[in-house]
């Protein structure tokens, strides 16, 4: 994302129209990386957003709340002392770096309003919001009472210092033209990159396309003057169209205005600190719909190999249970022969009348026949309770893989973030989450389904397999039941009380539940159909697990059909 000088120019102005004139009447301190001014402007009340996380540095409007901590974070209080009530003066970019300066106006109970200057330096990890009071340092959000990257003192009552810039100038210095000639021959992305203050790669770039079409591919004598007017040209005068790109669903950029050089759709905001606000609240929401996934994921994953590992055990135990038969023969064939074995042998060969062969028995020679011929009795007859009672810890074994399976399968096909909660919600129910959701308290996602209108039918689907035992089982027995065959899906209602509905209906429905299912990549995929009365639920099954009859099946190409949704509602 091109958060350059470049960009903030643009979101300083902004910013400065919104804000200048207001009073302070609130900050807080959400995380070490943010710190919320809350500003009354005249007309209504705006949150300026100091964001230093090194990941993604950023000033801007919030609108929406931020949790306060029960006790304020140390540089919340050096804040509140100093700029609670505080009039803002004004919000602008320092020279052409990433330097935002806010100036407030506070007055003290005791003493003459005193004019004091937050520092918010947008730059990766030496981001630092600095409070200073006539060019002196009172405190600061991280690194302070130190040396900021070796060079650069940071000292509470020292003077405040900008951070170095190297040999790189600002696009007004003239004396980038000779810099520019000097280097005529060399990329003009990296010649903007190394000589130029504030200018991202990617706006570099549109500045070279940019520039090549208007002064064209071969470089004269006049290349550095000419680069050098068309650089503060584009710098200073390209007008605002502020936008965000998105490509498959997913933010890529925000952009003062569209970058030929950025692939993707184009979402245009009134001003760039709205679409920089949807922007981050998108990339955020990316990344705790990805880590909430991974984690989901590996819950589960944890527990299927449990179960895996409970099935090799219970497979184990039935392969040595699989020979009691063998110890019945053997018992069977020692009392047959009891007059031919002589007490105190190890061992004896005798014929087995069941098929003809021989088989070599081993005995306990300090037991008699009889007793040994008891023992392989005992054997036998524990050996075959053992099979009885592995049977149901089989299937529940089975059942329980089965279900984990589509667990796995429900995280997979999650496309938001609300259904990964309910997805969590279903494991904390099954107990194989322990630990409740601190920050979903507030904001609890009840069970809802994707209700659409198809060609003027209500049909539902179901997100996870709570709900869809929820939507299959307050179905009417008319309706229309669908799932995918051999597949983990969702529960697909169409609701038509019985009466007849249309091919086209049911093959749009058969669709959406091929395309929320285990096989939406797999090409076309067979989908079974039924009326609800024909589909049962086991006692004591797992959650989204039934069985049907009489059922019909059609085979169709997954499709999404957001043009039929209406909504994902409460059921």
């Amino acid at each position: 994302m091109p958060q350059d000088a470049f960009t903030l120019r643009y979101l300083c102005a902004e910013l400065n129209s919104v804000f200048a004139g207001g009073k302070v009447n609130r900050i807080i301190e959400p995380n070490n990386d943010e710190l919320v001014l809350t500003v009354y402007t005249g007309k209504r009340t705006e949150k300026l957003l100091l964001n230093v996380n090194p990941a993604a540095p950023r000033i801007g409007i919030l609108s929406e709340e931020r949790d306060s901590p029960l006790t304020a974070p140390n540089f919340c209080m050096l804040m509140r002392k100093h700029l609670l009530s505080a009039t803002l003066l004004s919000v602008e970019l320092i020279g052409f770096d990433r330097i935002v300066k806010i100036d407030l106006l506070a007055s003290g109970e005791f003493k003459d309003a005193v004019k004091k200057t937050l520092y918010v330096e947008l730059m990766g990890r030496y981001s630092n919001i600095i409070l200073t009071e006539n060019g002196r340092i009172l405190g600061g959000n991280r690194g302070i009472n130190m040396f900021d990257n070796g060079v650069r003192p940071l000292f509470v009552g020292q003077p405040y210092v900008f951070p170095p810039v190297g040999d790189k100038k600002l696009p007004s210095d003239k004396a980038l033209i000779d810099v520019f000639n000097a280097d005529m021959n060399e990329n003009i992305v990296q010649l903007i990159c190394k000589n130029v203050q504030g200018v991202a790669t990617s706006t570099a770039k549109e500045i070279e396309d940019e520039f090549t079409a208007f002064y064209g591919g071969e470089r004269k004598d006049d290349f550095g003057e000419k680069l050098y007017e068309f650089l503060n040209k584009y710098l200073y005068n390209t007008p605002a169209k502020p936008c965000v790109i998105t490509a498959q669903g997913s933010v890529v950029d925000v952009c003062v205005y569209p970058y030929k050089n950025v692939e993707g759709d184009v979402k245009y905001f009134p001003y760039l600190y709205q679409a920089e606000e949807f922007y981050f609240a998108e990339k955020d929401k990316q990344k705790r719909f990805k880590n909430k996934k991974e984690r989901l994921t590996s819950i589960t994953n944890t527990a299927v190999k449990k179960a895996k590992k409970k099935l090799t055990a219970i497979t184990a135990k039935e392969k040595d249970a699989l020979a009691a038969e063998e110890n019945r023969i053997k018992g069977e064939l020692l009392l047959a022969n009891i007059y031919r074995i002589k007490n105190g042998e190890s061992e004896c060969v005798l014929e087995n009348y069941y098929d003809g062969r021989e088989i070599k028995i081993t005995l306990d020679k300090r037991l008699s026949v009889s007793k040994n011929a008891e023992n392989y009795y005992k054997k036998y007859n524990k050996q075959k309770r053992t099979l009885v009672a592995l049977k149901p810890q089989r299937e529940s074994a089975e059942s329980e893989l089965n279900y984990l399976n589509s667990v796995l399968d429900e995280i997979m096909l999650a496309e938001t973030l609300e259904e990964l909660i309910l997805v969590q919600t279903e494991l904390e129910n099954a107990g194989l989450i322990v630990e409740k959701r601190a920050t979903d308290k507030k904001k609890k996602v009840e069970a809802f389904c994707r209700v659409y209108s198809v060609y003027g039918v209500t049909v539902k689907a179901g997100r996870n397999n709570a709900e869809n035992d929820k939507l299959t089982f307050t179905a009417k027995p008319d309706d229309i039941w669908l799932h995918a065959k051999d597949y983990h899906s969702s529960h697909v209602v169409i609701e038509c009380g019985g009466k007849d509905v249309s091919d086209k209906v049911i093959t749009a429905a058969a669709e959406i539940c091929a395309y929320y299912s285990k096989g939406r990549d797999g090409g076309k995929t067979e989908i079974v159909y039924t009326k609800k009365k024909n589909v049962k639920k086991p006692p004591k099954s797992k959650p989204g697990f039934c069985i049907y009859d009489n059922f019909r099946s059609i085979t169709v190409k997954p499709e999404k059909h957001v043009e039929f949704l209406k909504s994902a509602q409460n059921d």
